[in-house]
């Protein structure tokens, strides 16, 4: 799995290795100070199987049915063995301690559980270009939003949105890093809340114009279409601004 390019709404994209983490450290994501072990450059946390699965264990009602559908994770998966093994590796990486019988989360792991028990919108994005498919999630509650993205071996890079950058404006950075890599490609994003059907929305560059960076074709698309039929569908002509405002719309919060 490739990773997502930086997503910072103040700065222009720039390319990245496949071996360069989602971010860096002037982003506008991070991870708490107190979670040195499991981020060490401060922006990126990485979590193995079963420590995302001692996470969603956490969990229950809605968050846990979402959390265990967007991260494709099997539920005869989610043993309490399982569990206890990812507690154990968390506890052995210092993300989690001991008091009396009680296991604490700390630092990365303790903003994880956090958004996964917290968590009322769920967004998949999927950055579809020529040479293959970038994909993550990205899930919001009121307090916390995080990127979510596969990575070997069944593991996961989190990475934690500045509480000053909008939803909205991180998102286009994100699609922007995209366009400027590759000019042709589509961004698709997919979300829902508890309980709403999934809606659908697909950026690209605007047609015949790949060149001008302000310049985009935005469509939604109904639930049932099938994501390939944008590729011919011309969209509505936005600028920067207006996707902006589309995506703001598009990742409110419930109730916001």
């Amino acid at each position: 799995m490739k990773t997502i390019t930086n997503v910072h709404p103040n700065e222009p994209a720039r390319p990245r290795t496949e071996q360069q983490p989602m971010t860096n450290t002037t982003t506008a994501w991070h991870t708490p100070r107190e979670a040195p072990s499991a981020a060490p450059e401060g922006d990126t946390a990485t979590f193995g199987a079963a420590e995302v699965a001692y996470a969603v264990s956490l969990t229950d009602g809605v968050q846990r049915q979402q959390a265990v559908a967007f991260l494709q994770i099997d539920e005869a998966f989610l043993t309490d063995q399982i569990a206890a093994l990812g507690a154990s590796s968390l506890l052995a990486r210092g993300e989690l301690s001991i008091e009396g019988d009680v296991l604490i989360a700390s630092g990365a792991v303790r903003l994880l559980t956090a958004v996964l028990q917290t968590a009322v919108r769920w967004t998949e994005i999927a950055l579809v270009n020529d040479d293959g498919t970038e994909a993550a999630l990205y899930l919001q509650s009121p307090a916390l939003s995080v990127f979510l993205q596969p990575a070997a071996m069944s593991t996961w890079v989190m990475v934690v949105k500045d509480p000053a950058a909008a939803d909205s404006a991180v998102l286009a950075q994100l699609i922007e890093s995209n366009r400027a890599r590759r000019p042709l490609g589509t961004a698709y994003l997919g979300t829902e809340t508890a309980g709403s059907a999934k809606n659908h929305l697909f950026v690209r560059a605007a047609e015949g114009r790949p060149a001008e960076p302000q310049a985009w074709q935005v469509a939604d698309v109904p639930s049932n279409t099938d994501p390939n039929s944008f590729i011919g569908d011309a969209g509505d002509d936005v600028g920067t601004a207006e996707l902006v405002g589309r995506l703001a719309e598009f990742v409110r919060l419930p109730g916001a």
